[in-house]
């Protein structure tokens, strides 16, 4: 077989070149292809190592003096966590072997009991300061600042149930080689983390006041309990070991876009301190009210002049404030100074602010809080951040409020508060992690945004659920942050509420139309009449409704 004159099979044979095509062979050139257009386009490829430690100092600088460094923090934290995200138990009983539905009320009651334990400082924080919510709330600024931060859990001799302290990342560092020279054989520290032969992570490097380090296992050496893990705030490549603050990709940005905000509020804080000057238009010597000797007069002294032929005296300072110049030179005119402002820096700041949101996966009109009229744009935006919600509810939630959450309903179970039949068993039994994770399953939700068009989203929910593709209580927890449990419970007694208020005008029209005298309709007065039917109208439609409402109600419930 040859090419262009070639024999393939044996390219080192001596050949003769006479049928070479020496056209199609210049068409063939050697290149790498590196992502360059042409030479040296892309510029020079960087290996870039990670500098945890100026990059967490710098996010933490900008957190604590620029303002949109502060408002982009404390935006995702308000939208995020908000007041702390909520679990939502559902345990499968096809899996743990139970008959369906039977779990309902278990989980009514784990739900109950986690919100009291959460609510009640001493008993979910380790100093004793906050509640759950506001623990989140701390882990998550951390993370987004700082990178990372570190949970670890305490369990409580007095009630043994799990104790939360957060520590900051900058403070698991890797220790000295004394103190880090008792490690096991093929362990090894990175950046704070003990990792073992496989990578998996052993125990975190805390450094303490004092400036040693203290080493705090991953897990327990016996029970296998979670005991610390880092919390991320950002996505990380597969084998990075920490994280990195939310702020490093924009802090250059941030910081120019502070300083030129600060320079065009200097420039119009100097340029108010001129509020006039003068202009001349003659070669002739000017008032100079300051240096050439005018005298400004605080007082001034009238003689005569009024009725009574008596002398006064005027306050011209308090009259009539500041500098007067009584007459001026010729050529010299009084000129206002132009104070206005650097008309570029708003669309500069919105354009900078834009790219900001876009590289953090924020909506401008969420980051600025600045919405358009049009509610299709405006819904727009909003769908656009509940994705990315519901997104980082999954993640925050697996991440720190589930291991929370599974080490409290353990430590329930084991002191009998709660009743999981073989929760314990699958726990302790590898080869029932099914059974296990059927008890535990979980899903967190947040605060929920109020909708643009609550008629619109009733509407929408409504058919969801008619169709059977939604639940009344997802529903609840996505439209309004409440539970359908609690609402249906409220509901059937407010309804009560209603028929109880309404039976006595329901008696009173009984007992009204009973005592009338039967005389023909036509034979009333046509105002009485129409007065009578819209009361007896209003009373029925009343009583329909209340009673649909009442039956509707039973029907849930049984």
């Amino acid at each position: 077989m040859k090419l262009f004159g070639l024999d393939i099979k044996n390219p080192f044979k001596k050949q003769a070149l006479k049928n070479v095509d020496y056209n199609a062979l210049s068409n063939f050139t050697n290149t790498f292809y590196d992502g360059d257009k042409f030479y040296g386009g892309f510029g020079p490829t960087k290996s870039e190592i990670l500098d945890y430690w100026t990059l967490r100092r710098r996010s933490a600088q900008l957190f604590n003096e620029n303002l949109y460094a502060r408002g982009i923090i404390r935006r995702l934290i308000t939208n995020e966590i908000n007041t702390g995200l909520t679990p939502e138990t559902r345990p499968d009983e096809s899996i743990i072997g139970l008959p369906e539905d039977s779990l309902v009320d278990w989980s009514e009651n784990v739900e109950n009991r986690y919100a009291i334990w959460g609510k009640n400082p001493k008993l979910c924080d380790w100093n004793h300061r906050a509640t759950f919510g506001a623990i989140q709330r701390t882990a998550r600024t951390e993370a987004l600042v700082g990178g990372d931060v570190l949970v670890v859990l305490h369990q409580s001799p007095m009630t043994l149930l799990p104790k939360v302290q957060l520590i900051r990342g900058e403070r698991v560092r890797t220790p000295l080689f004394s103190e880090s020279s008792s490690l096991k054989v093929g362990h090894r520290i990175k950046h704070g983390v003990e990792l073992d032969l496989t990578n998996r992570v052993i125990a975190h490097w805390v450094t303490q006041d004092d400036g040693t380090s203290k080493r705090v296992l991953a897990f327990g050496p016996r029970s296998g309990r979670r005991i610390s893990w880092l919390v991320y705030g950002t996505d990380k490549r597969l084998d990075d070991i920490r994280g990195t603050p939310l702020l490093s990709i924009c802090l250059q940005s941030l910081k120019e876009i502070d300083r030129y905000r600060d320079s065009t509020q200097r420039k119009v804080a100097l340029a108010s301190t001129l509020a006039i000057f003068m202009k001349k238009t003659e070669d002739k010597m000017g008032t100079l009210p300051l240096t050439g000797g005018a005298v400004r007069r605080e007082k001034a002294h009238v003689t005569g002049g009024n009725p009574t032929g008596t002398d006064r005296t005027f306050n011209i300072a308090k009259q009539i404030p500041g500098l007067v110049l009584e007459e001026l030179q010729h050529g010299e005119e009084p000129v206002g100074f132009n104070h206005n402002t650097d008309v570029n820096f708003g669309p500069f700041e919105q354009m900078i602010v834009q790219g900001i949101a876009w590289g953090n996966e924020m909506p401008p009109e969420i980051l600025m809080l600045s919405f358009s009229s049009n509610y299709s744009a405006s819904q727009a935006a909003t769908n656009e951040f509940k994705i990315y919600l519901n997104r980082i509810w999954m993640e925050f939630g697996d991440d720190m409020c589930n291991p929370v959450y599974v080490e409290w309903l353990l430590s329930e179970t084991l002191t009998q508060k709660i009743e999981s039949p073989g929760l314990l068993e699958a726990w302790r039994d590898p080869m029932q992690y099914d059974v296990f994770g059927a008890w535990i399953a979980t899903d967190w939700y947040g605060s929920i945004k109020p909708s643009i068009d609550v008629v619109k989203q009733a509407k929408g929910s409504k058919l969801l659920v008619d169709e059977g593709w939604s639940t009344n209580a997802r529903e609840a927890r996505i439209t309004t942050g409440t539970k359908f449990s609690q609402n249906i419970k409220r509901l059937k007694r407010e309804n009560e509420l209603k028929v109880e208020a309404m039976r006595p005008l329901v008696e009173f029209q009984a007992e009204f139309a009973m005592t009338q005298p039967a005389q023909p309709t036509q034979q009333l007065d046509a105002p009485d009449a129409k007065a009578n039917d819209k009361i007896i109208d209003i009373v029925k439609d009343n009583l329909d409704d209340i009673l649909e409402d009442q039956i509707n109600t039973l029907r849930v419930v049984n």
